[in-house]
């Protein structure tokens, strides 16, 4: 009868905390940015270690190449009304050479770019589905 009722109640426990709504963290920033990486057709052979990614994918060329990447900051800030940004700074190197970042222009492929990441790269939590969404 004990295991029963302790049973029931951690069962009750655990649907409350899969009912409880995620809150925005450096870490699921983190989590989303290397999502974001990893969903580029042709990346393979993922390999994450912290803040550190490191995988096969696609080049400028068509070609593939040996990508490292390196999440050097990650940090929340208010956005325009209720909104919470994230802001990731990031280091990308290229079959072992670095990735110059010079302002607005990049030399990370565009494949890449266009989901949104980059050397300095933003995203907007959407409180509705609990995701960040990167612009």
């Amino acid at each position: 009868m004990i295991r029963r009722v302790w049973a029931l109640t951690l069962g009750g426990l655990l649907a409350v905390a899969a009912c409880a709504p995620v809150e925005p963290d450096e870490m699921n920033l983190r989590d989303s940015f290397v999502s974001q990486i990893t969903a580029v057709d042709g990346v393979v052979d993922v390999a994450r270690n912290g803040d550190e990614l490191i995988f096969s994918g696609p080049d400028e060329t068509g070609g593939t190449a040996s990508w490292r990447v390196r999440i050097e900051s990650a940090l929340l800030q208010p956005g325009p009304g209720e909104e919470t940004q994230g802001h990731i700074v990031s280091s990308w190197f290229r079959d072992g050479e670095e990735v110059v970042f010079l302002g607005t222009m990049s030399a990370i492929p565009r494949v890449y770019l266009d989901t949104g990441v980059a050397h300095e790269c933003y995203a907007v939590w959407d409180p509705v589905t609990s995701t960040w969404g990167w612009t």
